[in-house]
């Protein structure tokens, strides 16, 4: 079987793209599958501020970050993404500047049980490990999402806490996961 998906890191020019993937991604993951009631203005509020073409140019030119993408081979379709870096998230365990974590990894909905997330987890962990050596990997994971939270526990995820997970002025109730480095 021919592979019809690149993964590669994401450039300048994926700027829309992403933004536009992202925010495909969040309505299919929490308004459409999980039928959050998110305010409209609260969505509008969150996608301004951390999924905009503007937000995405500024993380991809960021040395502390790391962003792979996934596109379609024949399209140049953008279809998976993740991105991975320090450590934000608020858990006494965390040490600023020497944790990292997983921070996206989203597929889009008619790309899923392709084995994208893998492949993208595939690269982000290693990258992760390179960078936070001796030191847990961290990811907050949506409370009602079962099948997210039990792929991260194939990787050796743990959760180990929770937090409220701002979407607007609207707070998600989201776990806080962590996986200890082959190095611990």
């Amino acid at each position: 079987m021919v592979d019809q998906f690149v993964l590669r890191p994401a450039v300048d020019a994926d700027s829309i793209a992403l933004s536009q993937l992202r925010q495909q991604t969040f309505l299919e993951t929490f308004v459409e599958d999980f039928a959050i009631p998110y305010p409209e203005h609260d969505i509008k509020s969150y996608f301004r501020l951390s999924a905009s073409p503007e937000a995405f140019a500024s993380k991809i030119v960021d040395p502390q970050l790391a962003i792979w993408v996934i596109e379609e081979k024949t399209s140049k379709e953008l279809v998976a993404f993740a991105m991975a870096g320090p450590c934000e998230l608020p858990h006494p365990d965390i040490c600023p500047g020497e944790d990292g974590e997983l921070c996206y990894l989203f597929v889009r909905r008619d790309q899923r049980a392709r084995g994208l997330g893998k492949r993208l987890m595939n690269v982000a962990l290693p990258w992760l490990e390179e960078r936070y050596t001796k030191r847990p990997v961290w990811i907050s994971v949506w409370s009602g999402n079962l099948k997210a939270q039990k792929f991260y526990m194939a990787y050796g995820f743990t959760t180990v806490g929770d937090h409220n997970f701002h979407v607007g002025e609207w707070k998600d109730h989201e776990f806080i996961m962590r996986r200890k480095t082959h190095l611990l």
